[in-house]
């Protein structure tokens, strides 16, 4: 499923929903066609470093017939959560 498609800028902006006390949000993104992102995600959900779940559902990229993901994590200034 694809979202109204944005730029990137603007998928920045959008606000982190739930943010963790003191803690800031820290996005990851995979960028590319959708076979090979899907493919990187799932490799990282593999290899435990992210539940497939946890990232986005694709999202227009500004690069044609290409999308992206995001991931947020949560910086504490000393760990990630």
């Amino acid at each position: 499923m694809m979202i109204t498609p944005k730029s990137v800028p603007d998928l920045l902006r959008v606000p982190v929903p739930a943010v963790p006390n003191g803690q800031q949000p820290v996005r990851i993104l995979i960028c590319g066609v959708l076979p090979g992102v899907n493919h990187i995600v799932h490799q990282l959900h593999v290899r435990r470093f992210a539940e497939a779940g946890e990232w986005s559902p694709p999202l227009p990229s500004p690069v044609e017939d290409e999308v992206i993901r995001i991931l947020v994590r949560y910086w504490s200034g000393e760990r990630f959560l």
